[in-house]
């Protein structure tokens, strides 16, 4: 599982973000872990 790491001060702005845009982040974070894991395990082969 790849961690990913933010200051306070992101969390606090991702929270304020309006939902549309909170949508979308979450949705292209979702994308890169899977992308990340796929890798994971491509190279793990």
């Amino acid at each position: 599982m790849h961690e990913l790491h933010y200051s306070p001060s992101e969390l606090l702005d991702l929270y304020e973000a309006p939902r549309q845009f909170k949508a979308f982040l979450f949705g292209l974070i979702s994308y890169k872990l899977d992308m990340l894991e796929k890798e994971a395990k491509k190279g793990g082969k």
